[in-house]
Protein backbone atom coordinates (compact mmCIF):
# COMPACT_ATOMS: atom_id res chain seq x y z
CA UNK A 1 0.00 0.00 0.00
CA UNK A 2 1.25 3.67 -0.89
CA UNK A 3 1.06 5.45 2.28
CA UNK A 4 2.33 8.34 0.89
CA UNK A 5 -0.07 11.78 0.17
CA UNK A 6 -0.07 12.88 -3.13
CA UNK A 7 1.37 16.63 -4.36
CA UNK A 8 -1.50 18.71 -4.00
CA UNK A 9 -2.56 20.81 -6.85
CA UNK A 10 -1.01 23.63 -8.61
CA UNK A 11 3.04 24.72 -8.59
CA UNK A 12 4.96 23.12 -5.89
CA UNK A 13 6.89 25.52 -3.26
CA UNK A 14 10.02 26.12 -3.75
CA UNK A 15 12.71 24.63 -1.44
CA UNK A 16 14.14 27.55 0.81
CA UNK A 17 18.05 27.50 0.72
CA UNK A 18 20.04 27.28 3.44
CA UNK A 19 20.93 30.08 5.90
CA UNK A 20 24.52 30.07 5.22
CA UNK A 21 23.58 29.85 1.33
CA UNK A 22 21.49 33.19 1.74
CA UNK A 23 24.29 35.03 3.79
CA UNK A 24 27.46 33.80 0.96
CA UNK A 25 25.06 34.88 -1.99
CA UNK A 26 25.31 38.85 -0.27
CA UNK A 27 28.39 38.24 0.94
CA UNK A 28 29.03 37.78 -2.75
CA UNK A 29 26.99 40.28 -4.78
CA UNK A 30 28.85 42.97 -6.37
CA UNK A 31 28.15 45.50 -9.33
CA UNK A 32 31.34 45.02 -11.22
CA UNK A 33 34.46 42.53 -12.06
CA UNK A 34 35.66 40.39 -10.16
CA UNK A 35 38.24 42.17 -8.00
CA UNK A 36 35.89 45.15 -7.55
CA UNK A 37 34.88 46.34 -4.53
CA UNK A 38 31.97 43.76 -2.84
CA UNK A 39 28.25 45.38 -3.05
CA UNK A 40 28.16 44.60 1.12
CA UNK A 41 31.15 47.10 1.29
CA UNK A 42 30.00 50.15 -0.51
CA UNK A 43 26.36 49.99 1.10
CA UNK A 44 27.82 49.89 4.41
CA UNK A 45 29.99 52.75 3.54
CA UNK A 46 27.52 54.81 2.04
CA UNK A 47 25.10 54.11 4.99
CA UNK A 48 27.70 55.25 7.74
CA UNK A 49 28.23 57.88 5.15
CA UNK A 50 24.70 59.08 5.28
CA UNK A 51 25.07 58.46 9.80
CA UNK A 52 27.51 60.74 9.19
CA UNK A 53 26.37 63.82 7.29
CA UNK A 54 22.83 63.56 6.89
CA UNK A 55 22.85 64.14 3.16
CA UNK A 56 24.78 67.02 3.56
CA UNK A 57 26.02 68.38 0.23
CA UNK A 58 29.73 68.86 0.95
CA UNK A 59 29.67 65.59 2.97
CA UNK A 60 32.06 67.12 5.41
CA UNK A 61 28.87 69.00 8.16
CA UNK A 62 28.04 66.58 10.47
CA UNK A 63 24.46 65.29 10.18
CA UNK A 64 22.09 64.84 12.91
CA UNK A 65 24.22 60.94 13.71
CA UNK A 66 20.86 59.72 15.86
CA UNK A 67 22.41 56.89 17.84
CA UNK A 68 18.78 55.23 17.67
CA UNK A 69 16.13 54.91 15.00
CA UNK A 70 12.84 55.37 16.83
CA UNK A 71 9.16 53.05 14.97
CA UNK A 72 6.03 53.59 16.27
CA UNK A 73 4.38 51.10 18.62
CA UNK A 74 1.32 50.90 15.54
CA UNK A 75 3.99 49.49 13.05
CA UNK A 76 4.29 46.50 15.00
CA UNK A 77 1.52 46.05 17.59
CA UNK A 78 -2.12 46.18 17.87
CA UNK A 79 -3.41 49.08 19.02
CA UNK A 80 -6.37 49.25 21.57
CA UNK A 81 -9.98 50.51 20.22
CA UNK A 82 -8.91 50.04 16.52
CA UNK A 83 -10.09 47.51 13.82
CA UNK A 84 -6.59 47.38 12.06
CA UNK A 85 -3.92 45.15 12.32
CA UNK A 86 -0.56 46.33 13.06
CA UNK A 87 1.36 45.99 9.23
CA UNK A 88 4.70 44.42 10.05
CA UNK A 89 2.82 41.17 10.18
CA UNK A 90 1.66 41.53 6.40
CA UNK A 91 5.49 42.55 5.52
CA UNK A 92 6.81 39.62 6.88
CA UNK A 93 5.70 36.85 4.41
CA UNK A 94 6.33 39.24 1.48
CA UNK A 95 9.18 38.15 -1.04
CA UNK A 96 12.22 40.43 -1.62
CA UNK A 97 12.59 43.88 -0.20
CA UNK A 98 9.59 45.32 1.00
CA UNK A 99 10.29 45.00 5.30
CA UNK A 100 13.84 45.58 4.46
CA UNK A 101 13.40 48.76 2.52
CA UNK A 102 10.45 50.28 4.82
CA UNK A 103 12.80 50.46 7.40
CA UNK A 104 16.01 51.99 5.55
CA UNK A 105 14.28 54.89 4.75
CA UNK A 106 12.88 55.25 8.37
CA UNK A 107 16.42 55.53 9.16
CA UNK A 108 17.15 57.40 6.12
CA UNK A 109 14.45 60.01 7.16
CA UNK A 110 15.80 60.02 10.81
CA UNK A 111 19.85 60.69 9.87
CA UNK A 112 18.42 64.04 7.76
CA UNK A 113 15.13 65.28 9.12
CA UNK A 114 14.12 66.13 12.65
CA UNK A 115 10.59 66.06 14.50
CA UNK A 116 9.12 69.47 13.15
CA UNK A 117 10.99 68.71 9.45
CA UNK A 118 9.29 67.63 6.08
CA UNK A 119 10.83 64.79 4.51
CA UNK A 120 11.73 64.35 1.44
CA UNK A 121 13.42 61.20 -0.06
CA UNK A 122 14.52 62.57 -3.22
CA UNK A 123 16.47 59.55 -4.56
CA UNK A 124 16.71 58.20 -8.35
CA UNK A 125 16.86 54.99 -10.08
CA UNK A 126 19.05 56.62 -13.07
CA UNK A 127 22.42 55.63 -13.32
CA UNK A 128 24.09 59.19 -12.75
CA UNK A 129 27.36 60.15 -11.63
CA UNK A 130 27.88 59.60 -8.12
CA UNK A 131 30.97 61.04 -6.96
CA UNK A 132 29.15 64.62 -5.74
CA UNK A 133 25.80 63.53 -5.13
CA UNK A 134 25.10 64.18 -1.58
CA UNK A 135 21.91 61.61 -2.00
CA UNK A 136 22.71 58.27 -3.18
CA UNK A 137 20.75 56.41 -5.92
CA UNK A 138 18.53 53.68 -4.46
CA UNK A 139 20.72 50.78 -5.66
CA UNK A 140 24.11 52.21 -3.77
CA UNK A 141 22.15 52.25 -0.10
CA UNK A 142 20.15 48.41 -0.59
CA UNK A 143 21.78 45.55 -0.70
CA UNK A 144 19.93 42.48 -1.97
CA UNK A 145 20.97 39.06 -4.00
CA UNK A 146 20.68 39.41 -7.36
CA UNK A 147 22.71 36.10 -8.58
CA UNK A 148 23.10 37.79 -12.04
CA UNK A 149 25.69 38.83 -14.14
CA UNK A 150 27.31 42.10 -12.74
CA UNK A 151 26.79 43.78 -16.04
CA UNK A 152 22.75 43.40 -14.90
CA UNK A 153 23.26 43.04 -11.44
CA UNK A 154 22.20 46.99 -10.59
CA UNK A 155 19.49 46.79 -13.02
CA UNK A 156 17.97 43.61 -11.45
CA UNK A 157 18.26 45.47 -7.68
CA UNK A 158 16.04 48.78 -9.13
CA UNK A 159 13.59 46.15 -10.44
CA UNK A 160 13.55 44.84 -6.93
CA UNK A 161 13.27 48.17 -5.55
CA UNK A 162 10.25 49.15 -7.49
CA UNK A 163 8.50 45.93 -6.32
CA UNK A 164 9.12 46.81 -3.31
CA UNK A 165 8.20 50.16 -3.40
CA UNK A 166 4.59 49.03 -5.24
CA UNK A 167 4.15 46.68 -2.15
CA UNK A 168 4.69 49.30 0.05
CA UNK A 169 2.58 51.42 -1.62
CA UNK A 170 -0.33 49.02 -1.01
CA UNK A 171 0.17 48.62 2.35
CA UNK A 172 -0.34 52.56 2.81
CA UNK A 173 3.20 53.37 3.98
CA UNK A 174 4.57 55.35 0.70
CA UNK A 175 2.39 57.41 -1.94
CA UNK A 176 3.84 57.36 -4.93
CA UNK A 177 2.76 60.48 -7.17
CA UNK A 178 1.38 60.26 -10.79
CA UNK A 179 3.52 59.78 -14.00
CA UNK A 180 2.81 63.39 -15.71
CA UNK A 181 3.53 61.99 -18.88
CA UNK A 182 1.43 58.30 -18.84
CA UNK A 183 -2.20 58.92 -17.63
CA UNK A 184 -2.81 55.81 -15.29
CA UNK A 185 0.55 55.01 -14.20
CA UNK A 186 2.64 56.17 -10.81
CA UNK A 187 5.89 57.64 -10.94
CA UNK A 188 8.34 55.97 -8.69
CA UNK A 189 10.25 59.19 -8.65
CA UNK A 190 7.96 60.97 -6.89
CA UNK A 191 7.65 59.09 -3.39
CA UNK A 192 6.58 60.30 -0.08
CA UNK A 193 6.85 58.63 2.96
CA UNK A 194 4.08 58.08 4.92
CA UNK A 195 3.61 57.45 8.34
CA UNK A 196 4.37 53.60 9.80
CA UNK A 197 1.19 53.86 11.35
CA UNK A 198 -0.76 54.33 8.60
CA UNK A 199 -4.09 52.57 8.24
CA UNK A 200 -6.11 52.17 4.77
CA UNK A 201 -8.19 54.95 6.58
CA UNK A 202 -5.91 57.00 8.08
CA UNK A 203 -2.13 57.80 6.20
CA UNK A 204 -0.55 60.80 7.37
CA UNK A 205 2.88 62.02 5.90
CA UNK A 206 5.46 60.86 7.94
CA UNK A 207 7.15 63.12 10.49
CA UNK A 208 10.26 61.89 13.13
CA UNK A 209 8.57 60.76 15.77
CA UNK A 210 9.83 61.32 19.19
CA UNK A 211 8.86 57.88 21.11
CA UNK A 212 8.31 54.76 20.35
CA UNK A 213 10.44 51.04 20.06
CA UNK A 214 14.06 52.07 19.27
CA UNK A 215 16.57 49.99 17.62
CA UNK A 216 20.86 50.96 17.28
CA UNK A 217 21.70 52.42 14.54
CA UNK A 218 24.47 49.93 14.31
CA UNK A 219 21.24 48.37 13.19
CA UNK A 220 21.54 50.07 9.88
CA UNK A 221 24.99 51.11 9.05
CA UNK A 222 26.57 47.43 9.99
CA UNK A 223 23.97 46.22 7.49
CA UNK A 224 21.71 43.37 9.62
CA UNK A 225 18.66 45.55 8.25
CA UNK A 226 19.75 43.38 5.15
CA UNK A 227 21.42 40.39 6.71
CA UNK A 228 18.65 39.21 8.76
CA UNK A 229 15.73 37.16 7.01
CA UNK A 230 12.25 38.83 7.79
CA UNK A 231 11.43 36.17 9.93
CA UNK A 232 14.10 37.20 12.39
CA UNK A 233 14.19 41.04 12.03
CA UNK A 234 10.41 40.86 13.05
CA UNK A 235 11.03 38.79 16.25
CA UNK A 236 14.14 41.63 16.94
CA UNK A 237 11.26 44.38 16.30
CA UNK A 238 8.95 42.12 18.58
CA UNK A 239 11.94 42.16 21.69
CA UNK A 240 12.71 45.45 21.13
CA UNK A 241 8.96 46.74 21.94
CA UNK A 242 8.82 44.80 24.89
CA UNK A 243 12.13 45.96 25.99
CA UNK A 244 10.49 49.68 25.06
CA UNK A 245 7.79 48.73 27.04
CA UNK A 246 9.81 47.55 30.03
CA UNK A 247 13.03 48.93 29.82
CA UNK A 248 14.24 48.09 33.76
CA UNK A 249 12.73 44.66 33.46
CA UNK A 250 14.68 44.15 30.36
CA UNK A 251 17.82 45.69 32.31
CA UNK A 252 17.64 43.66 35.48
CA UNK A 253 16.39 40.09 34.06
CA UNK A 254 14.89 40.56 30.99
CA UNK A 255 11.90 40.50 28.66
CA UNK A 256 9.33 37.88 27.51
CA UNK A 257 6.86 37.22 25.43
CA UNK A 258 4.25 34.27 26.62
CA UNK A 259 0.99 33.59 24.01
CA UNK A 260 -1.07 36.61 25.28
CA UNK A 261 1.57 38.84 24.22
CA UNK A 262 2.16 37.00 20.97
CA UNK A 263 -1.42 38.44 19.93
CA UNK A 264 -0.37 41.87 19.94
CA UNK A 265 2.22 41.44 17.25
CA UNK A 266 0.38 38.65 14.77
CA UNK A 267 3.55 37.26 14.04
CA UNK A 268 3.12 33.12 13.38
CA UNK A 269 4.65 30.29 15.29
CA UNK A 270 7.83 30.09 12.91
CA UNK A 271 8.18 33.43 13.33
CA UNK A 272 9.08 33.26 16.78
CA UNK A 273 11.49 30.69 16.39
CA UNK A 274 13.58 32.57 15.05
CA UNK A 275 14.79 34.31 18.24
CA UNK A 276 16.60 31.08 18.57
CA UNK A 277 19.08 32.15 15.63
CA UNK A 278 19.30 35.74 17.10
CA UNK A 279 20.54 34.28 20.12
CA UNK A 280 22.94 32.41 18.19
CA UNK A 281 24.45 35.36 16.29
CA UNK A 282 24.86 37.00 19.94
CA UNK A 283 22.07 39.55 19.36
CA UNK A 284 20.13 38.51 22.13
CA UNK A 285 20.97 36.47 25.35
CA UNK A 286 18.45 34.38 26.82
CA UNK A 287 17.59 32.70 30.18
CA UNK A 288 15.70 29.29 30.32
CA UNK A 289 13.60 28.02 33.11
CA UNK A 290 16.62 26.56 35.36
CA UNK A 291 14.19 23.38 35.16
CA UNK A 292 14.13 23.05 31.11
CA UNK A 293 16.27 19.86 29.87
CA UNK A 294 18.40 21.64 27.26
CA UNK A 295 18.11 18.36 25.41
CA UNK A 296 14.43 18.14 24.55
CA UNK A 297 13.09 21.81 25.83
CA UNK A 298 10.91 20.00 28.17
CA UNK A 299 10.25 21.59 31.63
CA UNK A 300 10.61 18.94 34.85
CA UNK A 301 7.40 18.20 36.78
CA UNK A 302 5.50 20.90 34.59
CA UNK A 303 2.02 20.70 36.21
CA UNK A 304 2.66 20.65 39.57
CA UNK A 305 5.40 24.07 38.77
CA UNK A 306 2.71 25.75 36.83
CA UNK A 307 -0.06 25.51 39.50
CA UNK A 308 2.68 26.93 41.85
CA UNK A 309 3.56 29.57 39.63
CA UNK A 310 7.25 28.06 39.52
CA UNK A 311 7.50 28.22 35.51
CA UNK A 312 9.43 31.07 34.26
CA UNK A 313 9.26 31.93 30.71
CA UNK A 314 12.22 32.35 28.49
CA UNK A 315 13.40 36.20 28.97
CA UNK A 316 15.58 37.42 26.78
CA UNK A 317 17.84 40.61 26.89
CA UNK A 318 18.85 42.34 23.25
CA UNK A 319 22.91 43.17 23.10
CA UNK A 320 23.67 46.19 21.57
CA UNK A 321 26.94 45.95 21.22
CA UNK A 322 27.21 43.01 18.48
CA UNK A 323 24.94 45.23 16.10
CA UNK A 324 28.58 47.03 15.92
CA UNK A 325 29.97 43.94 14.71
CA UNK A 326 29.63 44.06 10.71
CA UNK A 327 26.90 41.44 10.37
CA UNK A 328 27.28 39.30 6.91
CA UNK A 329 30.52 38.34 8.19
CA UNK A 330 29.58 37.50 11.95
CA UNK A 331 26.85 35.54 10.20
CA UNK A 332 29.03 33.73 8.20
CA UNK A 333 31.69 33.52 11.53
CA UNK A 334 29.19 31.61 13.32
CA UNK A 335 27.90 29.24 10.56
CA UNK A 336 30.98 28.53 9.02
CA UNK A 337 33.71 28.82 11.43
CA UNK A 338 32.18 29.46 14.77
CA UNK A 339 34.34 30.52 17.95
CA UNK A 340 34.56 28.34 21.30
CA UNK A 341 31.71 31.05 22.17
CA UNK A 342 29.71 30.50 19.07
CA UNK A 343 29.68 26.69 19.69
CA UNK A 344 29.28 27.94 23.46
CA UNK A 345 25.94 29.02 22.05
CA UNK A 346 24.68 26.88 19.15
CA UNK A 347 24.52 23.90 21.97
CA UNK A 348 22.58 26.28 24.95
CA UNK A 349 20.15 26.19 21.59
Amino acid sequence: MNLVSPLPPGRPRAARPPRAAINDRLLSACDGPEGSTPLHEEVRQNLEHLWQYGGNRDGKTPGRRPDWILIRSPFLMQQPDTGHDPVLPRLVPARGLPLRLELFMLFDAQCRYGPEDRVRIGRTFEDVEEANQPIKSWQKVVLSDTSSNHREAAALRGRQIKEALRVLYKQHLVDIGQDKRRPGRRDLNRITLLSEASTPVNQPKYTVPTAGLYVSRHFFTSLWVFALTNTEIATFLALSARRASFPNAHKASGVFVVQKHRGQFGLKDNTWRSARDLHTYGLVDRVNDPHRDTGNGRISEFGARWNNREVMPTRFTIVDGVLEQPALPTIDRVLNNPTPEDQFRQWFD
